[in-house]
């Protein structure tokens, strides 16, 4: 799956240029914090793994742009729940 980015935000779209998938993260603490608040994948894509590879793209984002986590939207808080390596990415 390609994944597009935007400034807070990574999504995909389906072959007919319909969103079919994003993650929104805003920005907190002068850009230091991105918060994930909004994890979405449209029914007919579910049961992919897409909600997961949407997560671990912000994470990778977010080493390589030295940001930390809070995760406020129920699948994301689930996804740091049973991926406890992924816990020095969050704010405490």
């Amino acid at each position: 799956m390609d994944f597009i980015r935007e400034p807070n935000r990574i999504y995909f779209n389906d072959d007919t240029g319909r969103l079919a998938g994003e993650i929104t993260f805003p920005a907190i603490n002068d850009d230091q914090t991105w918060v994930i608040e909004h994890t979405f994948v449209r029914e007919d894509f579910g049961h992919q793994g897409l909600a997961a590879q949407l997560v671990l793209a912000v994470i990778t984002a977010a080493k390589a742009e030295h940001h930390q986590l809070q995760p406020l939207c129920t699948y994301a808080k689930a996804y740091f729940d049973n991926h406890p390596e992924y816990a020095d990415l969050l704010v405490h």
